[in-house]
């Protein structure tokens, strides 16, 4: 179901804006980019591989051209799915950390005629006192949560009185929607591991990745194999 539009001269376009590393992009992406495909929650999906991430630090090796074009053959397969470069060109234009907050701002200034919506993982919401201006993300976009096992909030309803709360403590309303949909679970540094033995390895990363990024790893020796 797409989202409501403004009553505006021009519709806006709803964009689901899908962030991370990507080093390199598996199958728990791809299924989240799927369900907002299949279900027609937004009109396009925008995956935006971070370019500089504050938070992890990406080995050269892996340069930003590398997780872009592995993103392009793990998703060519689904409509409305955009693979966007923006951060690159925002580092370039600034020369500094691509920080989410500031990202959406500048994607807003640029796309007037479309609506952003942030997705992560609930484990992301969790740490997100530790983001950059993280009050007035929450404040200013709406997020899209996909459910993730969580030792201290094990329900959905404990997860959304946990996101409830995160904005009546600055005084507004945190506007989200979570999934209770199962992601699989794996991890892009479990994946580089199993790289590096990758003979062993050979089922368990037939499982987890695109047969076309497979190739594309060991073809430029990402990670070691």
């Amino acid at each position: 179901m797409l989202l409501a539009s403004n009553l505006s001269i021009m519709t806006k376009k709803d964009i689901a804006i899908f962030g991370g590393t990507f080093n390199p992009v598996h199958i728990g992406h791809y299924e989240i980019v799927k369900y907002f495909v299949d279900n027609y929650i937004v009109d396009e999906v925008w995956v935006l591989p971070s370019f500089e991430s504050p938070h992890k630090k990406i080995e050269t090796k892996k340069s930003f051209n590398d997780r872009v074009n592995m993103l392009k053959l793990a998703f060519n397969d689904l409509k409305n799915v955009a693979i966007n470069t923006f951060e690159e060109e925002y580092h370039n234009q600034y020369n500094d950390k691509t920080y989410s907050y500031e990202v959406l701002n500048a994607l807003k200034k640029k796309y007037l005629n479309c609506r952003f919506h942030f997705v992560v993982g609930f484990d992301s919401i969790k740490n997100i006192h530790t983001w950059h201006n993280y009050v007035d993300l929450i404040r200013d976009y709406w997020f899209y949560i996909f459910d993730r096992e969580d030792d201290e909030f094990k329900t959905i309803e404990q997860k959304k009185n946990y996101l409830d709360n995160l904005g009546k403590n600055f005084g507004f309303k945190f506007i989200y929607e979570i999934f209770d949909i199962k992601i699989t679970n794996i991890s892009s540094s479990e994946i580089r591991n199993a790289f590096k033995n990758y003979d062993n390895n050979i089922e368990f990363l037939n499982k987890y990745l695109n047969k076309n990024v497979i190739k594309y790893i060991i073809d430029n020796n990402l990670y070691g194999n």
